[in-house]
């Protein structure tokens, strides 16, 4: 039998037998071959903006996480909020999102008083792709959009936790917050004018990469209590009003490729850090208002302090003010240093890449600290 006499005869149902079958009956042939596959709307929910979607959402996420298969959201505005996702399964939408605007399936948190939209605590091996997360930035508590929770201890496996091609925006917490983290990768993604940061992190073996951490109420993306072995790839992290990457007591970062633009304080705040590599990086504009961070009125496009074994070589700085010709030049200083050992900074350009001066020297550096071959000039108004 050849291809167009299955698919028309009476050998076996293809195109043609769906179609002559009523719409349920079709649905119904369709799924029988793809249980893994669990639509929220088939559960009850409604997407539509007004009706509470919570229950009937974690109905097929709960389906989902026993058949270690998928939930699948189709474009709509789903009101909900402390999701609970299972180990090994997919949270899916088409991703249609943007920098501006609203656009395809959006999880939009409904609740005040709730911990978070979705939280992956112990769900070992989730992946959330396509899904844009909108959260109530001006809740009286701290909401964060993705919450992993390990609160006392660390997990005793890798959490292998994936966010890909996701929007998380306007949560008074964090866009996402990944407490005593075990393995993950955020990738192609936005977390844009979250009150806390856009991502904040407590772990380690993490890969960071293509996306955009954008006017968030904090950091970009903060490390400030432990974090080691983290790739920081090709990330835009611009207009947070803390510092662009806070990095603290931590060590094997990878810090590569990335543009620093217009952060409040520093593009890079690295205090307490070992065996780090910073390498290839643009720093533009930072330093907007530093006042309320530690480097105070002396804004910087860099800190590094008390570091060992870190090198931070063949970056690019300029200054600059805001977008359209406003507000105040910044930053003051290029690089303010200090309590360095075992590390190099070298072979830095900073063309116009300061107001007044290249770099401020705080002293106290241990052995082996060499600062050499960093050229630059202040920007003239």
């Amino acid at each position: 039998m050849n291809k167009r006499d299955f698919l028309t005869g009476a050998g076996g149902l293809g195109i043609a037998g769906l179609a002559a079958l009523p719409p349920s009956a079709a649905l119904s042939q369709t799924a029988s071959r793809n249980t893994s596959i669990f639509n929220v709307l088939d559960f009850g929910a409604k997407g539509d903006g007004r009706t509470p979607d919570s229950a009937s959402i974690q109905k097929a996420l709960d389906a989902a996480g026993k058949a270690g298969g998928t939930a699948y959201f189709p474009p709509g505005r789903y009101l909900c909020h402390d999701l609970k996702v299972h180990p090994h399964t997919t949270v899916l939408a088409e991703p249609q999102w943007g920098y501006r605007g609203d656009a395809g399936a959006m999880l939009i948190l409904d609740s005040d008083e709730a911990e978070c939209l979705l939280n992956i605590t112990g769900a070992f091996g989730v992946h959330l792709r396509g899904l844009f997360l909108q959260g109530r930035r001006d809740a009286k508590k701290p909401i964060h959009g993705v919450f992993l929770n390990n609160a006392e201890k660390y997990s005793p496996k890798e959490d292998s936790i994936v966010v890909d091609d996701c929007k998380i925006a306007n949560f008074s917490g964090h866009g996402v917050c990944l407490l005593r983290i075990w393995l993950f990768i955020i990738r192609h993604s936005i977390m844009q004018a979250n009150k806390g940061c856009g991502i904040q992190i407590t772990g380690w073996d993490g890969f960071v990469t293509d996306n955009q951490l954008s006017g968030n109420g904090s950091h970009g993306f903060a490390c400030d209590s432990v974090g080691a072995t983290v790739m920081f790839t090709a990330n835009r992290v611009e207009w947070n009003k803390g510092y662009g990457l806070y990095l603290m007591n931590g060590d094997a970062w990878n810090v590569t490729g990335n543009c620093f633009d217009r952060n409040w304080g520093a593009g890079l705040c690295a205090t307490g850090m070992r065996t780090t590599t910073i390498t290839g990086n643009v720093f533009r504009r930072c330093g907007k208002d530093s006042n309320l961070l530690a480097e105070g009125e002396r804004s910087c496009q860099v800190r590094l302090e008390a570091c060992n074994g870190l090198t931070f070589v063949s970056n690019v700085c300029a200054a600059g003010r805001d977008d359209g010709g406003q507000g105040k030049y910044t930053p003051q200083v290029g690089f303010i240093v200090r309590k360095l050992s075992y590390s190099v900074v070298a072979s830095n350009t900073l063309f116009q890449g300061y107001m007044d001066e290249m770099v401020v020297d705080l002293g106290d550096h241990g052995p082996d600290y060499v600062f050499a071959n960093n050229v630059g000039s202040a920007r003239k108004l």
